[in-house]
């Protein structure tokens, strides 16, 4: 008989269709510890673990959803930058982060993946929502007109550019906040 060690991958969640495994959420805790630069203990295990889980059935409630409106497009350089800004806050490189992952045993493409449904996700609410942001002009002028002071045309205009951006995306992380409860509410959660 071979007495090598083996992992065990139980069933944990149930979120709709979808199943989340014991190795999900060890590859979730573990990347969040490193991810935020914590040490690798039992008790930041512990401590990690509601969160994790909350990650892993928020996953799977927006791949399901994504997958359901055959959502394929997603903005490559946003998720460019998400792999460099981790890298840079790990003091590294994308190899050097990719490293990091391997030394730790814990699945970087997963966690690439993990990214790609949030950007994924931006782009179906974006889909769903966009005729639905008309932002208040009156209140965007008002806004500038607080802090205009001795700012050149070109300032004022650039400034009104990222207020009105600051209130689009304001308004799109309220669609995506209230479409996620709805789903949230309407799908079946079974812990094993």
């Amino acid at each position: 008989m071979n007495l090598q060690s083996q992992i065990i991958n139980n069933i944990m969640i149930k979120v709709g269709e979808s199943l989340v495994t014991s190795i999900d959420l060890q590859n979730e805790i573990i990347t969040n510890l490193v991810i935020n630069k914590q040490e690798i203990t039992q008790e930041n295990i512990d401590n990690n673990k509601n969160y994790a889980i909350k990650n892993l059935i928020k996953k799977s409630i927006k791949i399901s959803e994504v997958n359901k409106y055959q959502i394929k497009n997603y903005n490559k350089e946003d998720l460019l930058n998400y792999i460099e800004g981790n890298a840079k806050n790990l003091n590294t490189d994308r190899d050097g982060l990719k490293e990091i992952f391997k030394q730790n045993s814990i699945n970087y493409q997963k966690f690439i993946d993990n990214h790609k449904v949030e950007l994924l996700w931006n782009t179906l609410i974006y889909k769903l929502y966009k005729n639905q942001t008309n932002i208040n002009i009156v209140e965007v002028e008002n806004e500038v007109d607080k802090i205009k002071e001795n700012k050149s045309k070109d300032e004022l205009k650039k400034l009104k550019e990222r207020i009105l951006n600051k209130k689009r995306e304001e308004k799109f992380n309220l669609f995506s906040r209230s479409h996620f409860t709805n789903l949230k509410n309407t799908i079946t959660i079974d812990f094993q």
